[in-house]
């Protein structure tokens, strides 16, 4: 029976649930869906301390500690990365796990079940989050030992277009880049090519959050989409970077994003892509309640999905807008579509 996926917003409630009931947890995921930038962002809301550890960089003597030898006796001197500070807090974070060779692995065991290694100590203020990605990922993954795996809880994550979306909205990424997911959102994240493939790019958010910079630098520098064709392939794939580029095109055919937020102009595209597009292309500009005002007269006149699609965009982006009289207006029409 395959276990069911959840989504980054899931993510963060069952994290914050373990963390508070001091369990550990394997976070299971596709490389480049945000595993790492969860685990960081939850110990930054929660005013933890985090320390980053990539296993799969180490040995087990790294674990360990390297043994001196103090009054006669065999002393481990415990790695300098592990807290020892009995009055901090934090989560040890221990990434690429099932990518760590089977002896670091194994010397895991006793940190994750008893919070003690050799003659190390946890301090009690310090959570243990393991990651690493899903073995049908193509990357080096070993099966970990039953053992390890029971001293955990499994959660699968998944990456959702929706949570995506909201994460996109909060840290400006580039418009292009959330109308093409809104029109296509199966590509937010592919499969990872086999090793024949000679473009091994392939989409994950991460690699639609560094095309959203590469595409913002390059109109910095006034530079065509057409110029940078290869980069994009390069980073998102052939197939995906066809279609995106061909979704650019688009935006040349909206009406003027200013004139929508200033009340005048009422042109409203009538092709699924170009919506989409000019959804995202308005929540992109958008920066004031008195522009809100405006285009809550403006999506009467889109069809329903996308008129609410847009409300609930501009509330992400401005929470504001839930206290004014217009809003009010709007939920008593379309407030069920959002429930």
């Amino acid at each position: 029976m395959i276990t069911p996926a959840i989504g980054t917003q899931e993510l963060y409630k069952q994290l914050n649930t373990l963390l508070l009931a001091d369990i550990p947890v394997f976070i299971h995921g596709s490389p480049g869906i945000g595993k790492s930038y969860i685990v960081n962002d939850i110990a930054e809301q929660n005013d933890l301390e985090i320390i980053d550890v990539r296993l799969s960089q180490l040995d087990a003597v790294d674990l360990r500690g390297i043994p001196t030898i103090e009054n006669g006796q065999t002393k481990w001197m415990p790695p300098i990365f592990l807290p020892t500070n009995e009055d901090s807090k934090g989560i040890l974070f221990l990434d690429e796990l099932n990518s760590a060779p089977l002896s670091v692995q194994a010397a895991i065991y006793q940190l994750v079940l008893d919070r003690k290694i050799g003659e190390y100590s946890m301090p009690k203020g310090w959570k243990i989050v393991c990651a690493g990605n899903k073995i049908n990922d193509k990357g080096i993954v070993f099966k970990l030992p039953s053992p390890l795996i029971n001293r955990m809880v499994h959660i699968v994550l998944e990456a959702k277009y929706d949570d995506f979306k909201v994460w996109a909205i909060k840290n400006d990424i580039h418009a292009f880049i959330v109308g093409f997911l809104g029109f296509r959102p199966d590509l937010l994240s592919t499969e990872v090519p086999s090793s024949t493939e000679t473009n091994p790019a392939f989409c994950t958010p991460r690699a639609w959050n560094m095309l959203s910079n590469i595409v913002k630098a390059s109109f910095t520098n006034n530079t065509d989409i057409k110029s940078i064709n290869p980069i994009i392939y390069g980073t998102v794939g052939y197939g995906a970077g066809i279609e995106f580029i061909s979704f650019v095109k688009v935006y040349k055919t909206l009406p003027d994003i200013d004139a929508i937020l200033e009340g005048t102009i009422e042109i409203v595209p009538e092709e699924p892509s170009a919506l989409y597009a000019l959804c995202a292309a308005i929540i992109e500009k958008y920066n004031s309640t008195e522009q809100a005002v405006h285009l809550f007269e403006y999506c009467k006149k889109l069809p329903v999905e996308f008129n609410v699609m847009l409300i609930k965009d501009l509330i992400i982006k401005d929470e504001d807008i839930a206290e004014l009289e217009a809003f009010d207006t709007w939920m008593e029409q379309y407030g069920e579509y959002i429930l």
